[in-house]
């Protein structure tokens, strides 16, 4: 049985984000003191009184928006509603009853589903107060405080009353996580590989300021689609939101199983995009270098084997990463993307009998011998592999400070003609035998 979807809705700055992060017991979304800081929808599992669901926060709704994004916010808020099974409409005591507060309670009636009305804020005497001008909306209401808690138990207990009993499942969708400095067509990349208009998309650089998860299916294989806040310059991620979601798109890569990093053809590969590389690689995660916007290159300009070429020159620490040319707009060549995911999970995992290993050993160490340390020779006696998903290698040797980086860069260049290990980095460790 698939688990219930709670959507949290209301107007900006009401708390969502706060009710959302004490439902699933983690900092998720972004908290600041600023309306309109969640834009897109945001999911997180949760489970109480032993009943799993999944919950949803969402943008600020807002009344009659004159910007396109702010029309783009509300038009998501209403796909999240389509989606949930269950509603909280939350209202802010603070600032009151307001208009808008009683035409999303119209709009909810007419999907016919279960709302909750809680009130937010309420965590005095003076607030409780002001609850009594919210019964003239003519609805059941849950006063809570959802920074600290009061009242949170109640409405919790009564959603609860509506869900089935938890049942424990295991969730081995594969984690791929869009990574990309702002604008260069993440959200864009996340809405066709879904086949609908999942992520908010404009123009304007750095629309996404969290991670957004999404369920992908592709020919019936699962994956968990993550399109994360596009990375700045330091200097431009001075702000706390920019830091805050600098931060949760570094832990995202961290989570994923294959990063997709997003480069934009027209532009070139540029400082920034190689530091976000450099985040991937440093996380040890399998990737896919994407050049996207390919459609606007004028075809006479450069070929697909000179660009992939430049990318492996400003890249040279990513060479392993297969470069796939798309256009996110158009969904030119995406779908490819996933048999590269498929592939690199599978070489992730791939794993080498250590005979094999040391009959590639011994026709490496034939091709060239590591160079004398301190006049002395530098012998490797054996290796073996010792995990997967990053593979790792384990190289004895009688002089393990004579193993210099260089000689392991060789022999990774042929372990990978050997073996392969495309979209995977792989790691070296060093040991020294003990004599006798």
């Amino acid at each position: 049985m698939p688990k219930p979807i709670i959507a949290i809705v209301g107007r900006p700055n009401v708390g969502k984000s706060t009710l959302f992060n004490r439902m699933v017991r983690e900092q998720r979304a972004v908290i600041e003191a600023i309306p309109g800081i969640t834009r897109d929808r945001i999911y997180g599992q949760a489970v109480w009184d032993d009943k799993a669901f999944l919950v949803v926060d969402t943008g600020g709704f807002q009344q009659e928006p004159e910007e396109d994004i702010s029309r783009q916010v509300n038009k998501q808020v209403l796909l999240a509603v389509e989606e949930a099974d269950i509603i909280i409409l939350l209202m802010d005591a603070e600032s009151g009853v307001h208009p808008l507060d009683a035409e999303l309670i119209g709009r909810l009636r007419q999907y016919g589903k279960r709302v909750f009305y809680a009130v937010n804020k309420i965590d005095g005497p003076k607030k409780e107060d002001a609850l009594y001008d919210f019964y003239s909306l003519g609805v059941d209401l849950f006063p809570l405080s959802a920074l600290n808690g009061n009242g949170y138990e109640e409405l919790m207990d009564g959603i609860a009353s509506l869900m089935p009993e938890f049942e424990k499942e295991t969730f081995g969708y594969p984690k791929i996580a869009i990574v990309g400095r702002p604008n260069v067509g993440k959200s864009t990349l996340v809405n066709s590989l879904l086949g609908k208009e999942r992520m908010i998309v404009s123009p304007v650089p750095g629309t996404t300021r969290d991670a957004v998860d999404s369920v992908c299916s592709y020919y019936g294989k699962k994956y968990i689609i993550v399109d994360t806040a596009g990375i700045r310059r330091k200097g431009r991620m001075a702000q706390t939101v920019e830091r805050y979601s600098f931060l949760r798109t570094v832990k995202n890569i961290e989570e994923c199983d294959v990063a997709l990093i997003v480069l934009d053809a027209s532009d070139g590969i540029v400082e920034l995009d190689q530091k976000i590389a450099g985040l991937v690689f440093k996380a040890k995660k399998g990737a896919v270098l994407l050049l996207n916007k390919w459609d606007l290159l004028e075809k006479t300009t450069m070929s697909a084997k000179e660009m992939q070429e430049q990318v492996y020159r400003n890249l040279w620490f990513m060479r392993y990463a297969p470069v796939l040319t798309i256009s996110a707009l158009s969904k030119q060549r995406v779908t490819k993307v996933f048999s590269l995911v498929d592939k690199i999970l599978e070489e992730g995992s791939k794993r080498i009998d250590t005979h094999e290993l040391n009959e590639f050993l011994n026709d490496a160490l034939s091709a060239k011998q590591p160079p004398l340390s301190h006049g002395k020779a530098v012998k490797i006696y054996y290796m073996t592999q010792i995990k997967t998903s990053p593979p790792g290698f384990v190289l004895f040797t009688n002089r393990k400070e004579g193993l210099k980086e260089q000689y392991i860069k060789f022999l990774e260049g042929r372990l990978r003609e050997r073996f392969s290990f495309e979209g995977v980095p792989v790691k070296f460790y060093v040991r020294q035998k003990k004599r006798g």
